[in-house]
């Protein structure tokens, strides 16, 4: 969800001349107030110091990007390849 807020804020920010007198201002806070971000992800965007509006867009884009990074997930081997191993255990092996 934070990585559609961002993409509005960008788009935005072609068209509304606001967003980029916010952010000379130093109040983008007061515009990502307006967007759906998580409030965690909306302070740590508010906090960020950039010396240009490409370089704050880049920096929020690997912030709500590490924000969303999915958990990883346990992998677990398949069942079948414990019914594979059983029928090879009465053959003979050699090592």
């Amino acid at each position: 969800m934070s990585m559609q807020a961002l993409n509005r804020l960008v788009a935005r920010s072609i068209i509304d001349p606001t967003v980029l007198q916010s952010f000379g201002a130093g109040r983008i806070g007061d515009v990502l107030g307006e967007l759906s971000f998580a409030p965690d992800v909306r302070r740590s965007l508010a906090g960020l110091r950039a010396e240009s509006w490409t370089e704050f867009a880049v920096m929020a884009y690997r912030l709500v990007q590490a924000a969303e990074e999915p958990a990883v997930r346990i992998q677990l081997p398949s069942p079948v390849e414990g019914l594979l191993r059983e029928n090879q255990a009465g053959k003979e092996q050699v090592a």
